[in-house]
């Protein structure tokens, strides 16, 4: 006789697997806690890290009680299944309602999306300070003994790209797209031709093809606020105040002018506090696309490099250097914040929104991006997303609108967000090759000034999201540049 249910031995097998790996946890959490408690490490470092442990240990255990459930929801599927067996005759093949398969497959998918959601926090808990020692030593060694190091973690780093795909994959129900995979398979060939290389040198020359490093973030320098063709006493344009959808664009197009400036000789970003009377403060962090297209891991962190990072997925070095530039502004943790990025600045900013520990630290409430590929990026519905592009922009498009291999299916294509996507005419202008020439930053400036007295621009700026950080005023405004870069 065919099987038809749960085969009853193997879900007893599966059952105990859950529960051992719940064990294991709560093992290594109870093992870790006295090792990092008795540590001798004194200074504000130290004491910040065990706080921070033993606040982030109730993850590890909220981790092993979902592998607990997951345990005690396979068990009672096999409980019934093992009933059911036992009472059903030979001629019993039909079933009604949901199959047991079906319930454990909906039980097991419930947990795992649990432990999904706790293992991002688990891993960053026990990955950072790993990183954190690790990249000490690093630096402390000599030469070639510090390259053969940096080789091995960025290998390392790049299989865990893959892996990372296959977890969320299994947790999500959604293969990765072909965009990931490509982006992923070019950064992991590449770690993988400087791994030879270095050991090959025996550590005297490390290539760093597409290694993107580790984030660094300046000090915030003031930046005048006026009219976006004027600069201030340092030499710098100006921040126009943000009156507008359009102007707030003109924003991130300014910051293109910040690098090679003093304090920002990589790349910047600006920082822009609007204080309205009777409201809380409101930030608008304006990022600029790639300012550099060499992948040799320069100190410009925004190159090609950083492309392929965001495509392929990830959190790129530039992403981080702009967390560490808003932590060093000391926006507020419920501060409300809206990230504005053009191009890469706007895979920048959507990778940050899309990120959870990103978004426990500072209150995102909005995302403009222009003339940049989104498709792929899942962004929480909460944050209320504006995505402009030129119908003959070529970049908008380079995710192929989240274009996935679906096995037994086909390739299928959607967008894993709910942003709202306005196609603006093309500017007046010859178009360049395959229409790149529409992709400029200030072309969308103005593009969207001509636009925004109605339609979806004028609606999403009415919203009350966005109202908080719209002001005509300059006195209400004040703001800041901060350089991002990149360290190997």
């Amino acid at each position: 006789m065919s099987l038809y249910g749960m085969d009853v031995e193997s879900g007893r097998r599966l059952s105990d697997e859950f529960a051992r790996s719940s064990n294991r946890l709560l093992d290594l959490s109870g093992n870790l806690t006295p090792i990092i408690s008795n540590v001798e490490w004194r200074g504000e470092d130290g004491q910040r890290f065990t706080n921070d442990w033993m606040g982030y240990r109730r993850q590890l255990v909220a981790a092993a009680h979902a592998l607990a459930a997951a345990s005690e929801a396979v068990k009672r599927n096999v409980e019934e299944q093992a009933t059911v067996s036992s009472s059903t005759t030979a001629g019993a093949g039909r079933s009604s309602g949901t199959s047991l398969l079906d319930r454990l497959f909906d039980s097991a998918a419930d947990a795992a999306e649990d432990l999904w959601d706790s293992a991002g926090v688990v891993t960053s808990v026990l990955e950072d300070p790993a990183l954190n020692a690790w990249h000490v030593v690093q630096d402390a060694m000599p030469g070639p003994l510090g390259n053969l190091m940096d080789a091995g973690e960025n290998h390392a780093s790049r299989f865990g790209d893959f892996v990372n795909m296959g977890w969320g994959w299994l947790a999500t129900g959604e293969p990765p797209s072909v965009t990931e995979l490509f982006s992923n398979g070019v950064l992991f060939l590449a770690a993988t031709w400087n791994t030879a290389a270095t050991a090959g040198s025996f550590g005297f020359l490390n290539p760093h093809l597409f290694d993107d490093g580790r984030p660094v973030a300046g000090e915030p320098i003031p930046v005048g606020v006026g009219n976006q063709d004027e600069t201030d006493q340092n030499g710098r344009t100006v921040t126009p105040a943000p009156s507008s959808i359009s102007a707030i664009l003109a924003a991130t197009d300014a910051a293109y002018s910040d690098p090679g400036m003093a304090g920002t000789p990589d790349t910047g970003i600006r920082i822009t506090t609007v204080e309205k009377p009777g409201e809380p403060p409101a930030y608008i962090v304006s990022i600029p696309g790639t300012t550099r297209w060499l992948p040799d891991g320069a100190a410009n962190p925004t190159d090609l490099t950083g492309n392929l990072e965001l495509a392929g997925g990830n959190l790129s070095t530039a992403a981080e250097a702009v967390q560490l530039a808003m932590e060093k502004a000391g926006i507020p943790q419920d501060a409300p914040v809206m990230l504005s990025g053009h191009s890469q600045g706007g895979m920048i900013a959507t990778a940050l929104a899309a990120d959870s520990g990103f978004t426990d630290q500072f209150n995102v409430t909005n995302v403009v991006t222009f003339g940049s590929p989104v498709d792929s990026t899942p962004i929480p519905p909460s944050i209320d997303v504006l995505a402009l592009q030129h119908s003959g922009d070529p970049v908008p498009r380079v995710d192929l609108e989240d274009a996935t291999v679906v096995p037994g299916v086909g390739v299928t294509a959607s967008r894993d967000n709910n942003a709202t996507v306005v196609t603006l005419p093309n500017p007046d202008i010859q178009p360049g090759i395959a229409g790149i020439s529409y992709h400029d930053s200030y072309r969308y400036v103005a593009s969207v000034a001509e636009q925004e007295a109605g339609g979806p621009i004028a609606q999403y700026s009415q919203q009350e999201s966005t109202q908080q950080f719209l002001t005509s005023n300059a006195s209400q405004v004040t703001s800041t540049v901060s350089n991002i870069s990149r360290k190997q």
